[in-house]
């Protein structure tokens, strides 16, 4: 596993930091170096040309003692259109169209992506710094239409003109506004043209900036510090297609949302494997992946050394090419006064190098979780909110929590959630329907809506739970002593939000595994349902929210573990039972057999561990034992195979 460096340089003190960067990478075997001119402890906003051609001259003097060293020399644009808006002097602001949230008020000194006179600047700005043959120039992810100021969107006059030209009628950034969010079909039309405008608009800047470095050096590669998939929806972004425009002809490169900028726990934590898990699952093998460890405010007063290195390892198991540290303050600090980071990325290496071999080759397996593009423009926006476009997966992170490992490619059990049931195509919602499949409420009415009901037994007639209630857990099979729990629907605040929970009518064949009640107990309509296709393919539809207030106990993780037995027909790889807070986390050779199973332990409770394995999986480890048990924080890495 090799490393990179983000060091923030200060015009003063390049010298003095010079010596500190190769000290740091001998000491703590660090291969590469990438050199930003922007302390985001001072500044978010971008600078003038001026600056940049001084932190060249600067760089290229860096350059010649890092090659001497056989360091790496790369860059990091650490900012382009602004990562967080700022009231600067006249003479530090750019002459160029302002990002426009949704309050409608321009930005100070955040700028628009579309605005050609700014296209043409950061082109400048990359090829003043190609002009110092950096191995890589890696752009920051302030390169994106919606900002870390506003977190939906550019609805600037730019923007509102560039929709009006595609839509061909005016309209203006108020009007715009209100449209993307208007749940009609004129509404989604809008919405689709402004997702477009956005994405034309990168892929124009990015051409920009490819053609102005290669002119200089055509072996530079470019890549992009993007942004989670949710925020790639929200841009219209496809993310191959945006990587490979940077690229030019060389190698894309990607670095996807690291996660755990703090200390966390729980879903949090499974987060920091998943995300990048997920955005990894919509590239091609080919795009090289540099994950980023990084630490805000960078300082172990929020983020422990400890923390630090899980994540470096949850990254490796992810299946990170690299992994770029962030986790040096950018005040020039020097490195010494942090010995013990210092030692904690020189220490953990060779853990990393061991984690890295028992990954290879293998890919994440489990319940598949299936995204498929196109999803912003079918979402339905009842309650005439932003927060509604916002893709919401909160399963990515709950299914690995109550022990069941998931992946994001379609396998033998998956779930699909809401207008994912619209994007897939007829074939392939039907080759679905003859596996295990899991539904959720709305995707369950989708698949109503395109004929196929009869396939996952139940009718959509409009109803909706419409009162404060509870879900009650019916029979001893999939429930145990579980049965005749509660568990909350949260029907009071997704009620606010206009998140609906439908009442589905069920065919007499479906198995009823629980039921609405009220605050009184009584039966509000059916809620969970199991049923077999005429396909030979299994369905359980959910139709209550799948949240963190719903699903997170115990009695869900026994209902679930057995639901996903069932859909599998018993063939499911691997479940993690009664084990609270322990994430599965399972990748597979399909060629060889070989596998790994990777069990975090999200809390702080010493942990018991106990595996339900499938008929085909063995845990191949010499010391194997029916019972774990994992310290807080925890991550052991088991070596399994196929029978």
């Amino acid at each position: 596993m090799n490393y990179i460096l983000r060091a923030v340089i200060h015009e003063d003190q390049w010298k003095r930091q010079l010596d500190d960067i190769v000290w740091v990478c001998h000491e703590a075997g660090i291969e590469e170096v990438y050199l930003k001119e922007q302390c985001h402890q001072i500044l978010m906003s971008p600078f003038p040309m001026e600056k940049h051609r001084r932190m060249a001259e600067i760089y290229g003097k860096m350059a010649e003692r890092l090659r001497e060293e056989r360091i790496t020399y790369s860059i990091n644009l650490a900012t382009s259109v602004g990562h967080v808006d700022c009231r600067l002097k006249d003479k530090d602001l750019l002459p160029y169209g302002k990002f426009t949230g949704e309050s409608l008020q321009p930005a100070d000194s955040v700028y628009c992506i579309l605005d050609e006179g700014w296209q043409n600047y950061i082109a400048s700005v990359c090829a003043v710094y190609a002009s110092t043959h950096p191995a890589v120039l890696m752009v920051d992810d302030d390169f994106r239409s919606l900002n870390h100021s506003a977190a939906f969107g550019c609805f600037c006059p730019i923007h509102a003109k560039a929709v009006s030209e595609k839509l061909g009628r005016e309209l203006d950034s108020g009007q715009l506004l209100a449209a993307v969010t208007r749940n009609s079909e004129e509404g989604r039309s809008v919405r689709r043209a402004w997702l477009e405008v956005n994405f034309e608009g990168q892929k124009k800047a990015a051409a920009g900036i490819e053609q102005a470095v290669h002119r200089v050096d055509p072996a530079i590669r470019i890549g992009l510090m993007n942004s989670g998939e949710a925020a790639h929806a929200l841009q219209g972004r496809d993310m191959e297609t945006l990587l490979r425009t940077f690229a030019g002809a060389n190698r894309p490169l990607s670095r996807p949302l690291g996660g755990a900028y703090s200390d966390c726990l729980h879903q949090d934590l499974v987060a920091v494997h998943q995300g990048m898990a997920l955005s990894m699952a919509q590239l091609s093998p080919e795009v090289e992946i540099i994950s980023e460890v990084e630490n805000w405010p960078h300082t172990r007063f929020t983020k422990s050394l400890n923390m630090t290195g899980l994540q470096m390892e949850l990254h490796t198991l992810a299946g990170a090419d690299k992994i770029s540290l962030n986790v040096f303050d950018f005040m020039a600090t020097p490195y010494i006064q942090e010995k013990p980071m210092v030692e904690l990325i020189r220490d953990r290496k060779q853990e990393l190098d061991k984690a890295a071999e028992l990954r290879r080759g293998k890919a994440q397996d489990g319940l598949g979780l299936l995204w498929y593009p196109g999803q912003e423009n079918l979402l339905e926006t009842p309650g005439g909110r932003l927060e509604e476009l916002i893709i919401k997966r909160e399963f990515d992170t709950l299914f690995p929590m109550i022990g069941i490992p998931v992946c994001f490619q379609e396998r033998e059990v998956n779930l699909l959630s809401g207008v994912n049931a619209l994007c897939c195509s007829r074939e392939e919602l039907i080759r679905l329907l003859g596996k295990g499949l899991i539904l959720d409420g709305d995707a369950a009415r989708y698949v109503c809506r395109r004929g196929l009901g009869s396939y996952i037994g139940c009718d959509d007639v409009g109803d909706e739970l419409n009162s404060p209630s509870a879900e009650l857990l019916c029979g001893k099979e999939f429930h145990g002593t579980f049965a005749g729990n509660l568990l909350p629907t949260d029907w009071l605040r997704l009620e606010y939000k206009k998140i609906r929970i439908p009442l589905l009518q069920y065919d007499s064949a479906c198995r009823v595994l629980t039921k609405f009640v009220d605050k009184d107990k009584n039966v509000l309509g059916n809620g969970i349902t199991l049923y077999e296709n005429r396909l030979g393919g299994r369905v359980c539809v959910i139709p209550g929210y799948i949240g963190t207030w719903q699903f997170a106990y115990r009695s869900r993780s026994w209902q679930m573990m057995r639901i996903v037995d069932w859909l599998s027909k018993g063939e499911f790889p691997v479940l993690v039972e009664d084990s609270p807070n322990i994430a599965p986390l399972y990748y597979l050779d399909r060629k060889t057999g070989e596998g790994l199973l990777a069990l975090v332990n999200t809390g702080l409770d010493k942990q018991r561990v106990c595996f339900r394995c499938g008929p085909k999986l063995c845990i191949c480890e010499d010391d194997m034992e029916e019972v774990y048990r994992l310290e807080p924080l925890e991550l052991r890495m088991l070596r399994t195979c196929i029978k």
